[in-house]
């Protein structure tokens, strides 16, 4: 599929990049977090993408539909300050594996890149099909695991480092 690659501005439609991460996520992440948190996940309260404005890009199709969403930007934990951090990368589970989220990923990487020479992200531990994607961009696994305490459940992550 070809899509166009493009940062969000004051005239993005918020309530589509919303819709993609609730999408993605009950899709995606069956079996990989706890049942309880996808069923309680509110669409209006669970994401405010407007708050990232100026560090999104969005994957366009020729009608403008929003089909994948990247985030990124300096690290938010203090323990990575002076990375950069890829906060998120989401595709529609319908234009999932037709390389939308590798040109987002890249488009990403490129920015962050200017400002940073390293790069590390989050990704749950037993999503091997997202490791293994990260992998393909030269990301490597570090000791450093994280476990997120949700109202749901544990979230196992790993922190994956792009030097």
């Amino acid at each position: 599929m070809d899509c166009q690659i493009a940062k969000t501005d004051s005239q993005t439609d918020f309530d589509s990049i919303r819709r993609v991460y609730y999408q993605t996520w009950t899709y995606s992440y069956v079996g990989l977090v706890p049942q309880a948190l996808l069923d309680n996940i509110n669409l209006k309260s669970t994401w405010h993408p407007e708050m990232r404005i100026n560090n999104t890009l969005v994957a366009l199709t020729k009608d403008q539909q929003i089909v994948g969403v990247c985030t990124y930007g300096p690290a938010r934990r203090k323990k990575y300050s002076g990375f950069g951090e890829i906060y998120s990368l989401y595709v529609l589970p319908q234009f999932q594996h037709q390389g939308i989220g590798q040109k987002l990923f890249q488009a990403a990487l490129d920015t962050l890149q200017k400002k940073f020479n390293e790069i590390y992200l989050l990704v749950l531990k037993n999503n091997l099909t997202s490791r293994a994607f990260y992998e393909m961009f030269d990301f490597e696994s570090s000791d450093d695991y994280i476990a997120d305490q949700t109202e749901y459940g544990m979230l196992h992550e790993v922190v994956y480092i792009k030097s």
